[in-house]
């Protein structure tokens, strides 16, 4: 039982961390995309951008270990990021 919570914070991390990561990258890219949106006057939409946070958990839930799943649901993510202008 124990290793089994030790399992689970373990794969926790490594996906807390994971999303960090392509949270960061999508925060850039969003900073990159509110610069040249504020240029053309185009802003980000939270609550886009929390629909695309509340898609990313559950894929990256359905991905497991599998590397290039997660790599699919981290550029869904910033696609999805990407298209939250106004």
């Amino acid at each position: 039982m124990i290793t089994g919570a030790l399992k689970s914070m373990a794969v926790s991390a490594i996906c807390a961390a994971f999303l960090s990561a392509v949270t960061v990258g999508g925060v850039s890219a969003a900073s990159s995309s509110v610069a040249k949106g504020a240029m053309a006057g185009k802003k980000l939409d939270p609550d886009c951008i929390k629909k695309c946070n509340d898609v990313v958990d559950p894929c990256m839930s359905k991905a497991g270990k599998v590397a290039e799943a997660k790599w699919v649901c981290a550029r869904n993510y910033s696609n999805c990021v990407g298209n939250c202008k106004f």
